[in-house]
């Protein structure tokens, strides 16, 4: 049992059907191609050879210039606003990559065309896979891990009840008169209790209770497909 395309559908809302993901993750000309997307980039360090800095923007620096579309901005510049704003959501949230500062360039190009049938869940499930690689191979103390967190978090509420958190409540659904906006499976964890105690403990914990796990304590499926009521789920 694993995350699967089904899980990605459900739980972010992302395509999973259409063409792959391709693109050339290269670097070369990336701020001329920045100020193309979005109409600023970030100032050149006064000594690029001792202040190096990877190819794309931090978190704070893309706040800072595009946390507010004017009222009487131009089409252009909405769509460079809205850009940079998914450029920050997807970096932060679908192809995090454990760093927390910088959002790469590389997402910001493939926000290049609008019309475009891609399969980015497809895309979101296999980072996640590769992050979850790559993170156990890590020894370190400051290792982390990246990826569509919310997902994997998600997913394994439903399946498992280690270290499942308490639902404490839910706000009421407004679907904006579009009664085919229905809310994803995340919602029903929208505000669950916050964990409070110590990691190292509770790691230990959560270890021993995964080693005893039976079959029985395991949800295999969703069993409801459809949000007819939230009140359903509490």
């Amino acid at each position: 049992m694993t995350v699967t395309l089904q899980d990605v559908s459900m739980i972010l809302a992302l395509p999973i059907e259409g063409v792959p993901v391709c693109f050339s993750t290269g670097a070369a000309g990336w701020r001329a191609r920045m100020f193309e997307l979005i109409g600023a980039v970030p100032a050149v360090p006064e000594d690029p050879t001792k202040n190096r800095v990877p190819a794309g923007a931090t978190y704070v620096w893309i706040v800072e210039h595009f946390s507010q579309c004017p009222d009487d901005a131009s089409e252009e510049t909405v769509q460079q606003y809205a850009r940079a704003y998914l450029w920050y959501v997807i970096s932060r949230t679908l192809f995090a990559d454990g760093g927390g500062r910088t959002a790469p360039w590389m997402w910001l190009k493939a926000l290049s065309g609008w019309d475009s049938k891609q399969s980015r869940g497809s895309a979101a499930l296999a980072y996640l896979y590769r992050q979850l690689d790559e993170a156990c191979c890590r020894r370190k103390d400051e290792a982390s891990i990246g990826g569509p967190l919310v997902l994997l978090s998600v997913w394994m509420w439903e399946h498992f009840s280690v270290g499942r958190p308490r639902v404490i409540g839910y706000d009421a659904w407004d679907d904006h008169d579009n009664p085919l906006r229905k809310p994803t499976w995340a919602y029903k964890w929208d505000k669950v209790s916050e964990f409070t105690g110590d990691p190292n403990r509770m790691y230990r914990e959560y270890t021993n209770e995964f080693d005893t796990l039976t079959s029985e304590q395991v949800i295999i499926v969703m069993l409801i497909l459809k949000f007819p009521s939230l009140s359903e789920f509490f």
